[in-house]
C-alpha cells in the first residue's frame, strides 16, 4: 500500500513538471519570458518514509517547510536563502512586485529584501502549529516540537542534526535551550492569538495503536480510492 502511496506522489510530481513546463513554453512563445515574475511554491511539504510517516501531517521539517521560487526581472538568478518566510508572505510581496499598495494590518511581510540583500533576514524566528495537538518553534538552530495532548516534548539541534533523528529534549544539559524555546513558543501563542495549552492535566497515553479503531471512507471519498484502500478492511 505504502509503496502503491509513492509511485501516486511521484506521477504527481512528474505531471506538475510538465504543467511548468507548457507554462514556461507558453511565455517564452508570447514573449513575455524577461518581463514575467514566476512563482513556485506548495502549500506544505511531506514525508515519504521519514520519521515512519507518509504526509504532511507532522512539525517535523520534511512537512513544515514548502518549496518556494521567485524568478524575473530584477531577481537575482541561482541564488538562495535560508531566511524564515511564510507562505502569506506572498500576498504582499506580489503587491509590491506589481506596484500595488498592500492592505493594512497583513501578518505577512515583503520578501524582496531578501533578494536585494543577500544578509537579510525577515524573522528571528518561526512558529508553527498543527490543530490541536502540536506546536513547533524553531530558530536558526534549536526546534522545539510540542504535543500537548500527550504531555511531551521534542528537541532538535537542526545545525548538527539536520534530518531531526536525536531527540534531546531530555538529555542532560539541554534544560536551558528547552526553557528558552518554551518560552518563546508562548510568546509566540500570545503574538498570534493561539490558546493552545501546552500541557493536559490527564494526558493521553504515548503509545500509538491502531487496533482500537475502525476505518471509514468519508463520503468524499471517490469510488477508486474505496476501492484500493478500504474495500474488505
Amino acid at each position: 500500500m505504502i509503496g502503491d502511496q509513492l509511485c501516486e506522489y511521484y506521477g504527481l510530481i512528474t505531471h506538475l513538471d510538465e504543467q511548468i513546463g507548457r507554462i514556461l513554453e507558453a511565455l517564452e512563445t508570447s514573449g513575455h519570458a524577461e518581463d514575467t515574475v514566476i512563482i513556485y511554491t506548495a502549500d506544505h511539504g511531506l514525508a515519504l518514509g521519514s520519521h515512519g510517516l507518509l504526509g504532511k501531517q507532522s512539525l517535523y521539517e520534511h512537512s513544515m517547510r514548502s518549496p518556494l521560487i521567485i524568478s524575473g526581472p530584477g531577481i537575482p538568478a541561482g541564488r538562495s536563502t535560508a531566511a524564515f518566510t511564510y507562505l502569506f508572505d506572498l500576498f504582499p510581496t506580489i503587491c509590491a512586485l506589481a506596484g500595488a499598495k498592500a492592505p493594512a494590518g497583513l501578518a505577512g511581510r515583503d520578501l524582496r529584501p531578501l533578494w536585494e540583500d543577500e544578509n537579510a533576514r525577515i524573522r528571528e524566528s518561526v512558529f508553527l502549529p498543527f490543530g490541536d495537538l502540536m506546536r513547533s518553534v524553531r530558530d536558526e538552530r534549536w526546534k522545539l516540537i510540542v504535543y500537548p495532548p500527550i504531555n511531551h516534548r521534542q528537541l532538535f539541534d537542526l545545525r548538527e542534526d539536520p534530518h531531526e533523528t536525536r531527540d534531546l529534549a531530555a538529555a542532560p544539559g539541554h534544560e536551558p535551550e528547552v526553557a528558552r524555546l518554551t518560552a518563546l513558543m508562548r510568546s509566540w501563542q500570545e503574538k498570534v492569538g493561539d490558546g493552545q495549552p501546552l500541557t493536559r492535566k490527564e494526558p493521553k497515553p504515548k503509545e500509538v495503536r491502531f487496533d482500537d479503531f475502525e476505518r471509514k471512507p468519508d463520503q468524499w471519498q471517490p469510488a477508486w480510492i474505496v476501492e484500493k484502500y478500504f474495500r474488505g478492511r
